[in-house]
């Protein structure tokens, strides 16, 4: 997957997490979701019990490579901060992704942007060696930042060279909806990087379903247990997009 491919792909591509503790765990949920219909699986390394043994996290994605060769892998440790299981040192953090990177087992790989402006261009720069696309994700569960913010949230990946963009916000209203959904178009008047933008929470359930018509590339849906407020499970989610898919002339 590339990102000229994604900007000219219109059904947004759906993602699933494996969220699980042990290898066993993993390999059940791995299993489960192989012929499910999303296009990629992202394991959530925060949930894995063994996250700072290195040697495991990458037998583990050793495992995954294997049985999801027909999806798209991606590799996430989230933070304490921005939702995650657990917290890592700055450098743990650096290491453990600039490793997975280098074993060529992933796709993709999220690193978040607060952590990003911390490391710099050329810990993306090493990342993206193998050819692993990196997404520069930054959520809010708190609210939804004002437009000025989320695009400047939005130059700051274009800056810091990824591949994709990801912008997810709680909203406290209908308002904040609409303008999470209407933001990808106003920030590719300044920047063109691949976004997927999303709302939270039982509010922003519609938010997961307009990408073709947002232009968000990605989505995320839920095999079971949701990794994130809001998430709908991943064959209605699939119907669904199928169901608003619009029709161009020129198809």
């Amino acid at each position: 997957m590339n990102p000229q491919k994604l900007k000219k792909y219109r059904r947004p591509r759906i993602c699933v997490p494996i969220i699980a503790r042990t290898t066993d765990e993993i390999v059940s949920q791995a299993e489960k979701v192989k012929d499910c219909a999303a296009e990629i699986i992202e394991w959530r390394c925060d949930y894995f019990e063994n996250y700072s043994d290195l040697e495991q996290v990458l037998s583990v994605l050793q495992i995954l490579k294997n049985k999801l060769h027909n999806k798209e892998l991606l590799f996430t440790f989230r933070t304490l901060a921005e939702g995650g299981q657990v917290d890592i040192g700055l450098k743990d953090y650096e290491n453990l992704c600039l490793n997975v990177a280098k074993s060529g087992l992933v796709d993709l790989i999220d690193i978040e942007l607060n952590l990003a402006e911390f490391l710099g261009r050329h810990f993306l720069k090493k990342l993206k060696k193998r050819h692993t696309m990196v997404i520069l994700s930054h959520h809010n569960f708190e609210k939804t930042l004002a437009d000025p913010e989320m695009i400047f949230k939005v130059g700051l990946m274009y800056q810091l060279g990824a591949d994709i963009g990801k912008l997810a916000m709680m909203p406290k209203d209908i308002n904040d909806v609409l303008r999470v959904m209407g933001i990808i178009q106003k920030a590719h008047n300044f920047y063109n990087l691949p976004l997927a933008v999303l709302a939270m929470g039982d509010l922003g359930k519609v938010s997961r379903l307009s990408g073709e018509l947002t232009g968000s590339v990605f989505t995320f849906g839920a095999y079971g247990e949701t990794s994130a407020p809001g998430q709908l499970p991943v064959d209605l989610l699939a119907q669904v997009i199928d169901a608003l898919q619009i029709h161009h002339e020129t198809d």
